[in-house]
């Protein structure tokens, strides 16, 4: 992954240069996300990339992480992924009793569950994944009842940190909010870290690793689905822009690009998996992109009507983080006392 990011933007990394990047620590003892990125940062920076390299890792459970984590959700006393909740339970009703009618009746002495067909459909995926070629399980659900539990894992991420929410899917507006103010200062932009060390100037190329719930989270702040029509739970909408296997998915990416355009001036394209998604109601510059300024404008307001990440998430004792300056800064500050940092 590192390599083809090389290759798609050759100019951001000059040869033998530090490099920085940001991890969530996700548990105390799970380290795969953390790994992702120190594996991103080998294949981004070649042989020498002990020596240059530094993952940022975010203690999101920290008090003092409020909103300024990569899963801030951690530390929202309302958060509340459902995972789809009644719309689920509607779903999965109606479209795995026939499924797992049809199977038993291949079989003798067995009886398998709704519970067991929707685990034959997860360990095509993984073990594809991690063999590196199709698993056996592909082969035991036909077509269209692969796209029925794909559409179960939509309603499921819709429903459950995705636009279909109230909370969950504003969670990530604060480092939203961070990462497009990042855009709007410019490449060459410095900043003062908070305990004094030398100023920081970060890289082209901002990497930061997290957890499929932050991406839900994060894709639904973007605006990229303002447009979307509630999911039905008694049918698949066959035209639906919400795909969670478009871009929840092992090596799943949220791609930020700031287009410098000239006199045209500056805009932002925003790609789910390398593939372009428009901005709802802001797709006019090149590439189905977003004036810069309009995005920043779309974003700010969206922050604006979300009220803050201490009052949104009925914080009580938010004196290490007093409403007003729940926002992320981490991005910018390389001094903060919940980090630390792990070569790659």
């Amino acid at each position: 992954m590192g390599v083809q990011y090389r290759w798609n933007y050759p100019s951001f990394y000059k040869e033998n240069t530090p490099y920085v990047l940001w991890a969530n620590r996700y548990q105390e003892t799970g380290y795969r996300v953390v790994d992702t990125a120190r594996l991103f940062a080998r294949s981004y920076l070649g042989p020498n990339a002990t020596d240059l390299g530094k993952v940022y890792v975010l203690n999101n459970t920290d008090p003092r992480s409020i909103a300024n984590s990569l899963a801030p959700s951690d530390l929202c006393p309302l958060y509340n992924d459902t995972s789809g909740g009644i719309n689920a339970t509607t779903w999965a009703n109606i479209y795995l009793p026939p499924i797992v009618n049809r199977i038993n009746g291949l079989v003798n002495g067995l009886n398998f569950t709704a519970s067991d067909i929707t685990t034959f459909a997860t360990l095509c995926g993984f073990e594809t994944q991690i063999t590196g070629r199709t698993s056996p399980w592909c082969n035991v659900l036909k077509m269209h009842e692969v796209e029925q539990y794909e559409y179960a894992q939509d309603i499921r991420y819709y429903y459950g940190t995705g636009p279909g929410t109230d909370i969950e899917r504003q969670l990530m507006l604060p480092f939203l909010v961070a990462l497009v103010q990042r855009f709007v200062d410019g490449p060459n932009a410095t900043y003062t870290n908070s305990n004094g060390t030398s100023p920081f100037t970060p890289n082209p190329l901002i990497a930061t690793f997290t957890n499929d719930g932050q991406i839900s989270q994060l894709a639904a702040a973007l605006g990229i689905f303002d447009h979307q029509k509630p999911l039905p739970a008694t049918r698949i909408d066959q035209n639906r822009i919400y795909k969670s296997s478009n871009f929840i998915t092992m090596r799943g990416t949220i791609g930020f690009e700031r287009l410098n355009c000239g006199s045209r001036g500056l805009y932002m394209r925003i790609k789910l998996n390398d593939q372009v998604y428009p901005v709802a109601g802001c797709q006019g510059g090149p590439g189905m992109s977003c004036a810069l300024s309009n995005y920043q404008a779309l974003v700010a307001n969206k922050n604006a009507a979300f009220g803050g990440f201490v009052n949104a998430c009925g914080i009580a004792n938010s004196s290490l983080v007093p409403a007003g300056q729940d926002k992320t800064t981490f991005l910018t500050n390389l001094g903060l006392p919940f980090e630390y940092v792990v070569r790659p």
